[in-house]
């Protein structure tokens, strides 16, 4: 079968498996995600598995770290692509590892991008599953601006397309409101010298915001809440970000997380049964992958938004198959039009857009607690 670029998909072999090339990050800022990813990813298996697999088969990951130069993780999966190692691709990582990925495989096999990001992906075979800045971000600035009274914002982020583009679409989005983005600052992956936090500290003192947006990675999340806590600046400004989880807030600690709030479509907080049993199979998922915790205690954080739809993105690409293993043809078929059940809900893709419901949580020293939904 030939993509519409002239592109062939590779021919598989035969076999009782079903191989995905699972694209974790196991090193850099987003490191700190790669466990409790991996934990999820084998919980959906598993699930799939129970009810019969995908078309007979069994689901199989060959494992890819998305830590690394995002050229070179494309390349690596583009080889497993190539020699017809793996059926498809799927995982969370960063959105400049999905450009290259997608510039290597797209149009030869189905590749769910399962993080939040910044809109617009269009490449051929590739679903991208995850919340888009206008529901996420424009919605839960204006639930600030009518609760809490916050107009004027501060962007903090790391300077690559996640950021720079989600940072473009909420200028877009505010147009016509009296919500105000007084100036931005992105830094490099990784920063951990405090002199750079230093500097963009003053930035925002100078600016003086009513909060910051931080659309920053990881442990440079850690870092910046840590930072901007000693400061004393967390007495004052309001902090607020779309892609900080539970286990951002567990590492930064309680005495950093002071006005902080997070949107996302999945908190372990959430009360229902579907998010109940998620936590409690990935708990299971957690320790049976990494080792259960002394005594026989589990070890098993609570599962993040990233673990959350990582577990939902190998369930979309199981999901999509019709009477074979997935292909192109059908992710082509799901980007126009298609829906499945979430832990946090039911989620709709429409011509490429996944929309979510989308939940609005404040930290509480280092609990998330869930206070409104916001789409």
């Amino acid at each position: 079968m030939t993509d519409p670029a002239g592109r062939t998909e590779p021919r598989r072999r035969s076999r009782s498996d079903f191989r995905v090339a699972l694209v974790l990050p196991r090193r850099g800022p987003a490191g700190i995600f790669g466990l409790e990813c991996h934990a999820a990813a084998e919980l959906a298996a598993a699930e799939i598995d129970a009810a019969g697999g995908v078309a007979g088969r069994s689901v199989q990951f060959v494992h890819v770290d998305a830590g690394g130069d995002p050229a070179a993780v494309a390349a690596t999966v583009r080889d497993l692509v190539d020699s017809g190692a793996v059926d498809a691709v799927t995982g969370w990582h960063l959105s400049n590892a999905r450009q290259a990925i997608a510039r290597e495989v797209g149009g030869r096999v189905p590749y769910v991008y399962a993080a939040a990001y910044e809109g617009g992906e269009r490449s051929d075979g590739v679903l991208c599953s995850g919340e888009v800045p206008g529901d996420q971000i424009i919605a839960s600035l204006r639930w600030l601006r009518t609760e809490l009274r916050l107009r004027r914002w501060f962007i903090v982020g790391n300077d690559y397309v996640w950021p720079r583009g989600s940072a473009k679409a909420t200028r877009a989005g505010l147009e016509g409101s009296d919500i105000a983005i007084l100036g931005e600052r992105f830094l490099p992956l990784g920063v951990d010298d405090e002199r750079a936090w230093d500097r963009v500290l003053a930035d925002i003192t100078a600016a003086d915001p009513d909060g910051v947006i931080t659309l920053l990675v990881g442990s440079d999340a850690v870092r910046f809440n840590r930072a901007f806590a000693t400061a004393g600046l967390d007495a004052t400004v309001t902090r607020f970000s779309p892609f900080t989880d539970e286990t951002v807030v567990l590492a930064s600690g309680s005495a950093a997380t002071g006005n902080l709030f997070i949107s996302a479509g999945w908190f372990a907080g959430l009360a229902s049964a579907a998010a109940a049993e998620f936590s409690a199979g990935f708990a299971r998922a957690f320790d049976l992958v990494n080792g259960a915790g002394p005594i026989g205690e589990s070890a098993a954080p609570q599962p993040g938004t990233m673990a959350e739809t990582t577990y939902s993105g190998v369930h979309l690409l199981a999901g999509i198959a019709t009477t074979s293993v997935p292909t192109v043809a059908d992710a082509r078929r799901a980007f126009e039009d298609w829906g499945w059940d979430s832990p946090h809900g039911p989620v709709d893709l429409h011509r490429g857009a996944a929309r979510h419901p989308v939940h609005l949580a404040v930290a509480r020293g280092v609990e998330l607690d869930v206070i409104a939904r916001v789409r």
